[in-house]
């Protein structure tokens, strides 16, 4: 059977040594880091201490409020921990509904030192589905920004609610993470366990499922040590982080920049225009950003481009999404051969990444699984595929996953388990040389007259077309054929029309994969990491 790996301890351990992890610290820094995991734990909130015991003057984080040393971002989450205990001494979760800023890290910190479970919050939750996230996962307090202020007064949250972002028009009578950072509380007792994380998965088609986990250190060193050989980060990066926090790529990468002494450069939104802006300002030297981001990096207008110096970026890091190949060429067509990408999910984490160097040789591909994840391709009766036959992914190591948060508590089951390997619900093969490459989910797979399409391959083939700017091809039921592709599309000015679109993609696949319909829509619904609402996509056709 063959099964896939890649990365080496060799080549891993080679990239950390240059990128400044194990340079030797001092003996007050060694006695810092003794207290901070005899006060911590195996944490997150560990990883950023040991980054403060080592760098405490160096800048942490820049975000739209300036910036934060090490040591100050310690200092205040610490006396926020403190805070929080006196107003909850017998504290188990805290939930965090906050976007990009100091406010997110802080609880993140405070959190840890608690020992508590931390629950991240989507930002865009509308407010019944908020409802009964909060309900499933009962925070005992919630750090939220003040734009849910309305939102949590109509869900009816009963817990204790501390202010993060604060706007400076709103008035409401609930303590601040600053209020609480100036505050002097005696230290709260060592966390009693592991500080645990509950990620939400995107929830593109229905509730978002709660993934509960603790983070084991060799699944992080081995995830930490792949991103180091694939993208040779260095304490002295200096890297903007668009992701929203609260996803699993966000909070990895965010993590990633804080754990290795870096400085991470961060907006509550996301805006082409301003990435690019603080890429000069900054000097920044990497940015991270969902496809969606890339892509729109990638279409701006040269003439917008130009005006920036980028000069100092030598990286790009994405992932957490599909991206067409054709949102791939053109980034390293406009901003050089910068761009890593990586593959993964919230139930299995990190599982492959694309080098430059294989993003040149394909764009289509993921990548090579990283140090301690193994992938199979198995056809329908669990019989290995061929080199380059589609089958269903299975992953083995990493993070791991045991189930789903049930909503009347309990785990649900995961999807399906072979000889160890987790069904991560997607359809993909590997070339000769081990590269993955993803079809599809396997949820969206769809049979039209007998034959089995992957809308993956017909979006890919659509958006090499210059007037389509973005697309996504689904399946409706056809009284023929069972089942018909319908496109919605959001095109430029010079709209080529069904007809010429048709013979685009009949120059480049098979005739049973022209889509039947094609819908023009201003854009395409999508979350926060920037994977299609599909649900939604009969709503905004029909606005």
């Amino acid at each position: 059977m063959r099964t896939s790996t890649f990365f080496d301890w060799g080549t891993a351990l080679s990239a950390i040594i240059t990128s400044g992890a194990l340079h030797p610290i001092g003996p007050a820094a060694a006695v810092s880091i003794a207290r901070a995991y005899h006060a911590y734990g195996p944490s997150l909130g560990l990883l950023i201490a040991v980054s403060a015991a080592r760098h405490p003057d160096r800048i942490a984080l820049i975000d739209e409020s300036g910036a934060v040393t090490y040591r100050e971002l310690m200092r205040r989450s610490e006396a926020i921990a403190a805070a929080l205990h006196s107003l909850a001494p017998d504290l188990r979760t805290v939930g965090i509904l906050c976007r990009n800023h100091r406010g997110f890290v802080e609880a993140v910190i405070a959190g840890s030192r608690l020992g508590c479970e931390l629950v991240f919050l989507n930002t865009e939750l509308p407010a019944a589905q908020l409802a009964r996230i909060l309900e499933r996962h009962a925070p005992d307090i919630l750090v939220h920004d003040d734009e849910y202020l309305a939102a949590l007064a109509e869900v009816g949250y009963p817990g204790i609610q501390v202010r993060g972002w604060r706007d400076a028009e709103v008035r409401a009578e609930l303590p601040t993470l600053d209020q609480l950072a100036r505050q002097r509380h005696p230290s709260p007792p060592p966390a009693r366990q592991p500080a645990r994380i509950t990620l939400l998965t995107s929830g593109t088609s229905g509730m978002a499922k709660g993934v509960a986990r603790k983070i084991g250190l060799r699944p992080a060193l081995e995830a930490a040590a792949s991103l180091a050989a694939a993208a040779r980060l260095s304490d002295r990066d200096i890297a903007i982080v668009a992701p929203p926090f609260f996803h699993g790529f966000g909070l990895g990468a965010l993590a990633g920049q804080l754990t290795l002494g870096a400085t991470a450069v961060t907006r509550r939104r996301f805006d082409p225009e301003l990435a690019l802006a603080d890429i000069q300002r900054h000097r920044a030297t990497v940015f991270i950003g969902v496809p969606i981001m890339i892509q729109r990096l990638a279409a701006l207008p040269d003439e917008i481009r130009r005006r920036y110096d980028l000069s100092a970026l030598r990286l790009a890091l994405t992932g957490a999404a599909p991206i067409s190949p054709h949102a791939i060429a053109k980034f390293l067509r406009d901003f050089g051969p910068r761009l890593v990408n990586g593959y993964g999910s919230t139930e299995a984490g990190v599982v492959s990444i694309a080098t430059p160097a294989d993003l040149a040789y394909s764009p289509r591909t993921v990548g090579r699984p990283i140090l301690g994840v193994s992938v199979r391709i198995l056809r329908a009766d669990r019989t290995p595929a061929a080199v380059g036959e589609t089958g269903t992914v299975f992953v083995r190591g990493g993070l791991g996953f045991n189930g789903y948060t049930a909503d009347r508590g309990g785990s649900a089951p995961i999807k399906e388990v072979h000889d160890g390997y987790v069904n991560v619900g997607d359809m993909g093969h590997l070339d000769a040389r081990g590269r993955l490459y993803i079809d599809g989910r396997d949820d969206e797979m769809i049979v039209s007259g007998g034959e089995n399409i992957y809308p993956r391959e017909v979006e890919n083939a659509l958006s090499e077309h210059p007037a389509v700017a973005d697309v996504i091809v689904v399946g409706i039921a056809d009284p023929e054929y069972g089942q018909v592709l319908r496109a919605y599309l959001v095109t430029t000015d010079a709209d080529p029309g069904d007809n010429a679109l048709k013979q685009h993609i009949r120059t480049r696949l098979e005739r049973y994969k022209v889509p039947k319909q094609f819908v023009r829509l201003p854009e395409l619904p999508r979350n926060p990491s920037g994977k299609v609402l599909r649900h939604k996509l009969g709503e905004q056709a029909a606005s």
